[in-house]
């Protein structure tokens, strides 16, 4: 699963099946922004731990191909947001950090618009 570097912080989202994965990973759960969040520190143990889990945490670099926007105050679809680890508003624009490839692919699908196609940087 990909993790985003944002304020210093790694973040990611994720639906673990096992109540002993996630009762580990609860410390690092944001309930209301449905993401984990976990400080560099303990990024690594947090990484080998989930890796001897059968999980993979890959560490994006590049966060703009995972970032798509759509003009604010337009409608847009659900699912866009239950992808979306991050969202972030600027200039007149909604922008959503979402969780992979698949997911950006449908957000255009939906109408969304990559981050390179508008005329505002990424608040990423």
């Amino acid at each position: 699963m990909n993790v985003f570097e944002i304020d210093e912080t790694y973040v990611f989202k994720h639906y673990f099946t096992g109540d002993d994965v996630f009762a580990r990973l609860r410390p690092y759960y944001n309930f209301h922004q449905y993401r984990f969040e976990v400080p560099p520190d303990e990024f690594e143990d947090l990484q080998s731990f989930l890796a001897g889990e059968g999980y993979g945490l890959v560490l994006v670099d590049t966060k703009e191909e995972f970032v798509v926007t759509v003009k604010q105050y337009t409608a847009h679809p659900d699912r866009i947001f239950e992808r979306s680890v991050m969202q972030r508003s600027t200039d007149g624009y909604n922008f959503f950090l979402l969780t992979d490839g698949e997911a950006v692919d449908r957000a255009i699908d939906d109408g969304a618009r990559r981050v390179e196609s508008v005329p505002v940087e990424s608040p990423f």
